[in-house]
C-alpha cells in the first residue's frame, strides 16, 4: 500500500507543478501520519507518509510549510496536503 500511496502523492504534486508555477502556489503538508514508516523500494529508506511528500516538494523546489498542528486559518493556502500514513495501527 505504501506505493499506492507515494503514486497518489506523486500525482497530486506533478499537478502542482504542470499546472502552473509552482512558486505561485502556498503548500501547507500537515504532518498527521502518526510517525509510521515504510520501506521506499525505490529511493531507499523507510521514511514516513509526510517525509516522503517533503522530499518531493523538496525536490521539485515547491514551497512548503508544515506542522503537527493544523492551522485555524487555511485560507493563505492553495493546497493543504494531509498525510494519514500507510496504515492505522488502532
Amino acid at each position: 500500500m505504501s506505493a499506492k500511496l507515494m503514486r497518489v502523492c506523486l500525482a497530486l504534486l506533478l499537478v502542482l507543478l504542470f499546472a502552473g508555477q509552482a512558486a505561485a502556489y502556498q503548500v501547507f503538508v500537515w504532518r498527521h501520519d502518526n510517525n509510521l514508516r515504510a520501506t521506499d523500494p525505490v529511493l531507499g529508506g523507510t521514511p514516513t507518509a509526510t517525509e516522503s511528500v517533503v522530499r518531493t516538494l523538496t525536490a521539485l523546489r515547491i514551497p512548503w510549510d508544515s506542522s503537527s498542528v493544523l492551522p485555524d486559518d487555511l485560507s493563505r493556502y492553495d493546497v493543504v496536503v494531509t498525510c494519514l500514513s500507510f496504515y492505522c495501527p488502532g
